[in-house]
């Protein structure tokens, strides 16, 4: 499982708390990574978000820069390990919620010290070369399974699928619920991946809305 995030988004906050709590409770071994993604359409979500103007280029330009930095951080926090690093996550979100100035070094630095991270090693690996590139793999990815926006989710290996589920990650909890619990909803079996075959070869899964109040 992929949830594609904004390292600095409150919806993603949530939405990565309910997948923790999703994997505590689930029967099903599931493999996960949350990943960092920043193309144009997830830049101008925030910005709709924010309810900035998208014609400002200059607040764009900053809020790129921002979720940029954040997710290099989140890359060099991974770094240390899997749990430091979303520990560290979890934490600047957090922060960034209850904080109305611009994601800085200071957020960062607080993030690293109370996830129990190596500092000098955090400072040293957020500005690497490695870090720039796995980010740019996170994309790369992304792009290929044509994800788009924030917070997404995708499955691959879900029992009664021969193609991967790309999904909302807020709108689908209770179905993401029956799938970690061992039951593949009976709504999503119904339904069919049409090309499964290309679905598998390029990794693009099938898109699947939900109407949902979770």
């Amino acid at each position: 499982m992929y949830l594609f995030i904004n390292p600095l988004g409150g919806v993603c906050y949530q939405a990565e708390k309910n997948i923790l709590q999703l994997m505590q409770d689930a029967t099903e071994d599931v493999r996960f990574r949350f990943i960092p993604l920043l193309n144009m359409q997830s830049t101008q979500d925030v910005m709709k978000l924010k309810k900035l103007p998208v014609n400002d280029l200059a607040a764009r330009n900053q809020l790129v820069s921002e979720i940029y930095r954040a997710s290099l951080d989140f890359k060099a926090a991974l770094f240390q390990g899997k749990k430091r690093g979303r520990a560290y996550l979890l934490n600047v979100q957090q922060q960034m919620n209850n904080r109305t100035s611009p994601y800085d070094d200071e957020v960062a630095l607080k993030a690293a010290k109370e996830s129990g991270l190596d500092e000098e090693m955090f400072l040293h690996d957020r500005q690497s070369d490695f870090a720039a590139h796995s980010f740019m793999q996170d994309q790369k990815m992304a792009a290929e399974m044509n994800v788009a926006h924030h917070p997404t989710v995708v499955l691959f290996n879900v029992s009664g699928f021969d193609c991967g589920i790309a999904m909302d990650a807020c709108d689908s909890y209770d179905v993401l619920t029956d799938i970690f619990a061992g039951r593949s909803p009976q709504d999503l079996v119904e339904q069919t991946c049409g090309q499964k075959t290309i679905l598998n070869r390029a990794r693009t899964p099938l898109k699947i809305k939900f109407n949902s109040n979770n």
